[in-house]
């Protein structure tokens, strides 16, 4: 996988900086794929809410959406998130 640019991460963090998208990320972590219904109904919110933040989560490229039947299925891209965390560990040159 190719490195996050700069632009890349900021967007990372800007979708992981709102409580219901970190929740949405906290839910997927464990690498499993989850609905859309099934997401939502776990966090109290309705599905027009959770695709708005899914929305922000697959721009920042953390979410990755199917689609089998009526069915939204959801995932994590863990390489993303790692990426984008691990760059914290660099450090950075003047």
């Amino acid at each position: 996988m190719p490195e996050l640019d700069l632009n890349q991460r900021a967007k990372v963090f800007n979708a992981l900086s709102d409580p219901t998208r970190l929740q949405i990320v906290e839910q997927l972590a464990d690498g499993q794929e989850r609905t859309s219904k099934d997401i939502a109904d776990s966090l109290g919110i309705t599905l027009a809410l959770f695709c708005h933040h899914s929305n922000t989560l697959t721009q920042a490229g953390l979410l990755i959406k199917r689609k089998q039947g009526q069915s939204g299925y959801n995932r994590l891209d863990l390489d993303v998130l790692h990426q984008c965390l691990g760059s914290l560990d660099q450090p950075t040159s003047p």
